[in-house]
């Protein structure tokens, strides 16, 4: 399972953006991960808008069955700990549940696949990839 999805790629490819729905499709579910913060994020939005929520339920319920969802528990929260000391004396911090999915990310050894790529890259040893088309 070599890549962890960011919230922002599953809205992508929901909104049927071509490369991400590109990608995804060409990569086989179980190399696809998402982490369990991504999948609250995904949650939340949708009861902000029951009405959207409606619509992209379906497809959305059939997406998250066929990938692997990551818990976060005490080696993601170790990760993040140092990931957020460093930016922070960096002066660099990153939002806080983008620092829990980089953990994620760096914890179980995935490519962090985000449009979000300045955010993300500047946690230490954490590798990006952005699949919207340019």
């Amino acid at each position: 399972m070599p890549y962890l999805l960011d919230t922002c790629v599953i809205s992508d490819f929901i909104k049927g953006e071509p490369g991400t729905q590109t990608q995804i499709k060409q990569t086989p579910p179980d190399n696809i991960a998402i982490s369990v913060i991504t999948l609250m994020e995904l949650r939340y939005g949708l009861k902000l808008n029951p009405q959207r929520a409606q619509k992209i339920e379906p497809m959305m319920t059939s997406f998250l069955s066929s990938v692997t969802v990551l818990p976060f528990g005490n080696p993601e929260s170790e990760k993040a700990a140092d990931i957020r000391a460093v930016l922070k004396t960096q002066g660099q911090p990153i939002g806080a549940y983008d620092v829990l999915i980089a953990a994620t990310a760096l914890q179980h050894q995935l490519i962090m696949v985000t449009a979000n790529q300045r955010e993300f890259d500047r946690a230490p040893g954490l590798e990006t990839e952005n699949w919207r088309q340019k």
